[in-house]
């Protein structure tokens, strides 16, 4: 598991405005946290996030020349247990879009 991969997994249960549901997530995390601990930290990709789209906390991942279309959901970091949550590696994404991802959740972090 490595920063920039995508992964489907189960986000459920869920609260509130959390996403939920099986669906895309990209891994923020470096790989070295994530082997140590595996309890990767990620976001949610989605079709919807109008919020997060307006308020300046998405990353298209349109045009990125990958098979998962939608948002990268800036503004809803989670680390979860990959493995418990049934987690399937899709496809990793460029460096560039993963820069534009750190550079939005290090708006909100910092």
């Amino acid at each position: 598991m490595e920063r920039g991969d995508i992964y489907i997994v189960g986000l459920d249960p869920t609260k509130g405005h959390e996403q939920q549901g099986t669906r895309p997530v990209l891994v923020v995390s470096p790989g070295s946290f994530n082997r140590l601990t595996g309890m990767p930290v990620v976001l949610p990709v989605t079709q919807g996030g109008s919020f997060a789209r307006t308020a300046g906390f998405a990353v298209s991942l349109m045009g990125a020349g990958t098979s998962t279309a939608g948002v990268v959901r800036c503004d809803q970091p989670r680390a979860i247990d990959m493995r418990a949550r049934g987690g399937r590696k899709v496809e990793s994404i460029p460096g560039a879009i993963m820069d534009d991802v750190l550079a939005k959740l290090a708006t909100i972090i910092e």
